[in-house]
């Protein structure tokens, strides 16, 4: 199946495949009872495990844990957009590090959401989740591995401006974040 029609809901189940990705085996299980009732949801303990299971099956949204041993969470999301296959998927990340210092690395690093731990709310966990999923992914759409040879020079010369680009709407964003963390 190419990698295009993954990023649609699955055709099988009609739902939105969401992967977890989180050291903390009961975190990880309260967030698969509250994604399952409307997701499909695939679960992973580590960063690099959890890379290369989106990789076998291209999830259409991920939440990761930035604190975890090996690939941490900022690794992970490093991989993800670094991947033409994984660039666009909507990634949220959590944290228990609430310092401004760890959300501004999410935030430069490609996160599309973060949620704090310790504050945690099934509400706004499934409202940042809806709000990924209606407004689709942020990046470009992905490509296969084919196209994606084929599309390089094309996105090579277009790649100083959409970086430029991409950088205004994280600076935006960050400026956001920040103007409602004082």
């Amino acid at each position: 199946m190419p990698a295009s029609e993954l990023q649609q809901p699955s055709a099988l189940t009609g739902r939105n495949h969401i992967l977890v990705i989180d050291d903390d085996p009961l975190f990880r299980s309260l967030l698969v009872t509250i994604l399952r009732r409307d997701f499909a949801v695939s679960v992973s303990s580590d960063g690099a495990e959890g890379f290369y299971l989106a990789l076998e099956k291209v999830p259409t949204l991920a939440i990761v844990d930035i604190q975890m041993p090996g690939w941490d969470g900022l690794r992970t999301l490093q991989a993800f957009r670094s991947h033409p296959l994984l660039q666009s998927v909507p990634v949220i990340i959590l944290t228990s590090d609430a310092s401004r210092e760890t959300v501004v690395a999410a935030i430069h690093g490609g996160a599309d959401e973060y949620i704090v731990k310790t504050s945690f709310n099934r509400e706004i966990l499934l409202e940042k989740v809806g709000k990924l999923l209606m407004r689709g992914a942020r990046r470009p759409s992905v490509l296969s591995p084919a196209d994606a040879a084929v599309a390089a020079p094309a996105q090579d010369r277009r790649s100083s401006v959409s970086g430029m680009a991409a950088k205004l709407d994280d600076e935006a964003r960050l400026q956001e974040v920040l103007d409602g963390w004082e």
